[in-house]
């Protein structure tokens, strides 16, 4: 596996720290400890290249008595 720090992965995608952050945590993806500074959060790329990826959207139901007039 190949990893990238936050910041590195940030840029790959184009978007903020907190932006990647929240997609991050609300994605459920891995981060991993750089052993050489434990400081350093590190995810995987084919992880990073998945949040760019389009997901279907989820439309609210219509219920029977929510017809538009």
């Amino acid at each position: 596996d190949t990893y990238l720090t936050m910041s590195e992965a940030a840029r790959r995608i184009a978007v903020s720290r907190i932006s990647l952050r929240r997609s991050v945590d609300r994605e459920a993806i891995p981060v991993f400890e750089d052993p050489l500074d434990r400081r350093c959060r590190l995810v995987r790329i084919v992880d990073v290249d998945r949040l760019r990826q389009p997901r279907p959207i989820r439309l609210a139901s219509v219920g029977p008595g929510d017809a538009a007039a």
